[in-house]
């Protein structure tokens, strides 16, 4: 039997997926270049921090990544205790158009905080995922290799 939604709901969630979030629609797309009106905006869209968290199949915290819109700066946490690190990726386009990716290393030690700072432009978006590094059943990052599900942030 296959699942059908009535065109009703099928309407709503079609009309409230539409709907921009206001920070998000003021921001560039993290891949594609800026356009030419996008350039020759001043107005940034405003600052959002954001938490990346990676959990093992029994649904356990195993690290976490968080962007500090403020500070403009990347903290990462590895969780439990072990001999893996804890690492953070993310990728940024420049005001220019080009891309910015990167690797920050967490300590191997549980509940040890490092903090990153960077300088990225204002207003401008920024995706990451936070991994366990080696080998698991199952996927040790928050977000897949090709960028899907990554989480969000605006500097």
């Amino acid at each position: 039997m296959k699942n059908v939604l009535p065109a009703a709901l099928l309407t709503a969630a079609t009309s409230l997926a539409a709907i921009p979030h206001p920070a998000l629609a003021a921001a560039p797309s993290p891949i594609a270049a800026p356009s030419s009106a996008a350039a020759r905006s001043s107005a940034a869209a405003p600052a959002v921090s954001a938490t990346a968290q990676v959990y093992d199949e029994d649904s356990r915290l195993l690290a976490e990544a968080r962007f500090d819109a403020p500070a403009d700066a990347f903290t990462v946490t590895k969780r439990i205790t072990g001999t893996e690190r804890a690492y953070l990726e993310y990728r940024y386009t420049t005001p220019a158009g080009a891309v910015q990716t990167g690797t920050q290393w967490g300590s191997r030690a549980a509940g040890e905080t490092l903090r990153f700072r960077h300088d990225f432009a204002k207003g401008r978006q920024v995706t990451f995922r936070v991994c366990l590094e080696g080998d698991h059943p199952f996927n040790p990052c928050s977000g897949a290799d090709n960028g899907e599900n990554w989480t969000l942030a605006i500097a």
